[in-house]
């Protein structure tokens, strides 16, 4: 899923520059929900109110604890099994 900005929540990064105190102070207060910066015609970066920050920083690790707890359940099924350290780090894309 794409997130979608309205004409209104999206600026130039000339403009978010020169009135970064004026986009800073519109989502503080409200008016905005979020800020979405243009540079050459492509969305470049997204400003967001600490609260949604934090709001999906705690969804994202979340998501992370279950998939710690998929991978423990469904690795205690096989408890006999062993799994080689190698083997364990390249599934989860791991070099050392």
């Amino acid at each position: 899923m794409r997130a979608s900005f309205s004409r209104d929540e999206m600026i130039s990064a000339t403009t978010a520059a020169k009135n970064f105190g004026k986009v800073v102070a519109d989502l503080a207060e409200h008016k905005r929900d979020k800020t979405a910066v243009v540079r050459n015609n492509e969305i470049t970066a997204v400003i967001l109110p600490v609260a949604e920050y934090e709001y999906m920083a705690d969804i994202v690790e979340f998501v992370e604890h279950l998939e710690i707890y998929d991978l423990v359940t469904s690795r205690g099924k096989n408890h006999g099994d062993r799994i080689p350290l190698d083997t364990l780090l390249q599934e989860e894309g791991i070099a050392l």
